[in-house]
């Protein structure tokens, strides 16, 4: 039955450094705040450092909860399950630290693990308590082999294509806390930069053609309407880059999840004085009316040319505010 440890030795390490999945516990202070548990699985990165301590290379995921909820506190639980042979169950409970890959530390402790496309820290824990337990209710489970889709993923994205994603996806946790925002904004402080991000973000949509004209509707009102000839590429590449739209003549409902996403991917872009933020100021206003509202219907409309057909009565709203 269930027993303590002083410490990651033997078999106990040595059971840990066989399995090929772990899952991490994490939880924000907050009463209504959102518990996390993420697996982890790439090969080659965790490393047990000494009987205390252990660490991972955190690989660029779609959220990064982990990372804000060590951020805030530092709690963590990380469980460890025989899925073959003896049946057996693992948990060290202690407090991370997150080391990102623009940290002097990084280098020398992400050479530990195998390279991973898209790394953007190594998790470091000092182990208060280790234990383990019976594994009775655990099944048994063949392993026949690793996937390599987000390794290749990122590799496709590279350096800064990644960077791009975490600022659009892990600047915050699910309660509004700081996670992964330490990419810097050098790129999006000038105009030329903000050229490069918007040719980088369109070179990942296929079929992209930048629309002549686009807006954010709320319940059917657009705040803000792109007209023809204006200076909006960077805001209709990142809202297409949300909705996972070419740009094509057309409307796209949106989840307020979208809206928020939209938001934080563009938000860097007031790094930039040279230019107005009117799609930002816009986008902003409908998440306020919605929360104002306490909900509402989010629209997002593309024109990619003048001469297109009218879709819908939402498209000839925004055409008649040209």
């Amino acid at each position: 039955m269930g027993k303590v440890h002083d410490g990651i030795t033997g078999r106990l390490r040595t059971f840990i450094e066989a399995q090929h999945v772990f899952f991490i516990a994490t939880a924000p202070l907050a009463a209504d705040g959102h518990v996390n548990l993420s697996p982890r699985g790439l090969p080659g990165t965790f490393a047990v450092l000494d009987e205390h301590t252990f660490a991972w290379l955190d690989g660029t995921g779609s959220g990064s909860e982990t990372i804000a909820h060590l951020r805030e506190n530092g709690r963590i639980t990380v469980m460890f399950c025989a899925f073959e042979g003896p049946p057996n169950i693992v948990r060290l409970h202690g407090t991370g630290r997150v080391v990102t890959l623009y940290d002097e530390e990084y280098a020398d402790l992400s050479a530990r693990f195998a390279a991973v496309p898209g790394a953007r820290a190594v998790v470091v824990v000092d182990v208060a308590r280790v234990s383990d337990s019976c594994g009775y209710g655990v099944p048994l489970m063949d392993y026949t082999g690793d996937r390599d889709l987000l390794q290749r993923y990122f590799e496709r994205k590279g350096v800064d294509g990644s960077a791009d994603y975490r600022r659009r996806k892990n600047r915050t946790s699910l309660d509004g806390l700081r996670a992964f925002d330490d990419d810097p904004l050098d790129e999006w402080s000038t105009l030329d930069g903000l050229a490069t991000i918007r040719e980088r973000l369109a070179a990942q949509i296929d079929g992209w053609v930048p629309p002549v004209s686009y807006g954010v509707a709320v319940d059917g009102d657009f705040p803000h309407v792109n007209a023809p000839g204006g200076r909006h590429g960077l805001p209709a590449v990142v809202l297409a880059t949300v909705l996972k739209h070419d740009g094509s003549t057309g409307s796209v409902a949106m989840t307020r999840q979208q809206l928020d996403e939209a938001i934080t991917a563009l938000a860097p872009a007031e790094a930039c004085p040279e230019v107005d933020h009117p799609n930002l100021a816009a986008w902003r206003s409908v998440a306020a009316r919605l929360d104002a509202a306490g909900g509402g219907t989010v629209t997002a409309v593309f024109v990619r040319s003048a001469d297109d057909p009218v879709t819908d009565d939402l498209d000839a709203v925004l055409r008649s505010a040209w």
